[in-house]
C-alpha cells in the first residue's frame, strides 16, 4: 500500500477545515483573554505531550500490520482533537477508525506516513494560529 492509498481507501472529506473556529471559541469563553490564551496554551501542549506518546508507537504498530492498536491510537487522539477545535485531524483519525471497524482498511503497513503527517500538519497550524 502507498502512503496515499489510506486516502482513497478511508472515508474522509480532504476540505474539512483544519480547525473548528466555533469549538475554538468555546475554549475562548474566559472573559479575560490572557488567562484564555495560557489555557488554549496548556490545553495544546497536553494534548500534543499525550498525542506524541501515543505516536511513538505508530511506525511498529503499522508495520506489523496490528489494526487493532492503530485503531487504539487514532481513537485516543481523534477525540482530544476534536475537543480542541483541530477538525480535520478528528475527521481523517475517526475516518480511519471507521475504515478499520468495517474492514476496509486491512493493509496498514504504509500508514503511518499519512497518519503521523495529519498530526504534524494539524499541530503546525494551532501552534502557529495561536503563537505556542
Amino acid at each position: 500500500m502507498s502512503d496515499s492509498h489510506i486516502y482513497s481507501v478511508v472515508a474522509f472529506d480532504q476540505d474539512t477545515p483544519v480547525m473548528d473556529r466555533e469549538q475554538i471559541e468555546m475554549l475562548l469563553l474566559i472573559d479575560d483573554e490572557e488567562e484564555s490564551m495560557a489555557l488554549i496554551g496548556e490545553l495544546f501542549n497536553l494534548f500534543d505531550s499525550e498525542s506524541r506518546a501515543k505516536l511513538a508507537e505508530l511506525e511498529r504498530v503499522c508495520m506489523a500490520n496490528a489494526v487493532v492498536d492503530l485503531r487504539k491510537i487514532v481513537h485516543f487522539i481523534a477525540g482530544s482533537a476534536g475537543n480542541l477545535g483541530l477538525a480535520r485531524l478528528a475527521a481523517f483519525y475517526r475516518a480511519i477508525e471507521h475504515s478499520i471497524d468495517s474492514g476496509a482498511l486491512g493493509d496498514i503497513s504504509s500508514a503511518a506516513a499519512p497518519i503521523r503527517a495529519e498530526f504534524e500538519a494539524g499541530s503546525a497550524a494551532f501552534k502557529a494560529e495561536f503563537g505556542i
